[in-house]
């Protein structure tokens, strides 16, 4: 969030999973009416092109399927978290039961039978959506072609595929 004098004030109490309880950032109490501005970006694999996580992990536990799509394998994984240091959009996690590292894997088991990510179908304002890139006549590929789409740390050279409409720079 940014606040009246500008200061931008970052916070993910949880990762998010439980929303925002209170108006406590950072240590900090934020007044509502000092708030300018409030952003929320989930926190998902961004399927990248170019893989950090891939390139670091010595055993090949994580790896990217022909069609793109970024996975973990739960039984090469030796849990040494040079993947989860590597990513740097921060939603790679150590596994309390699996004792592995682990992410978002774009609910794989369901796109490859043709339905939606589960967060795809249950987001209940439509703001998120799947494409199938490669289809120039897929509705979601013709938003990212001729809309003012954005990336998370594009910097990174890592080739995200979530793009965002309407992405504020004070979150990239």
């Amino acid at each position: 969030m940014v606040t009246n004098d500008g200061t931008t004030h970052i916070d993910s109490p949880m990762g998010g999973r439980d929303g925002y309880t209170s108006m406590e950032m950072d240590g900090e109490e934020i007044d509502p009416d000092d708030i300018k501005k409030a952003f929320f970006v989930p926190k998902l694999c961004n399927q990248c092109d170019n893989p950090a996580c891939v390139q670091v992990c010595p055993v090949g536990a994580t790896y990217q399927t022909n069609d793109g799509v970024v996975l973990v394998d739960r039984d090469w994984c030796i849990g040494c978290g040079y993947c989860i240091m590597a990513c740097p959009y921060g939603v790679r996690f150590f596994h309390p039961v699996h004792k592995v590292a682990d992410k978002c894997n774009f609910c794989y088991h369901r796109i490859t039978k043709g339905m939606e990510p589960a967060c795809v179908e249950c987001c209940s304002f439509g703001a998120r959506r799947i494409a199938n890139l490669k289809d120039p006549d897929d509705p979601v590929t013709k938003i990212i072609t001729t809309e003012r789409v954005a990336v998370l740390k594009d910097e990174y050279g890592t080739k995200p595929h979530v793009f965002y409409l309407g992405l504020d720079a004070n979150v990239r």
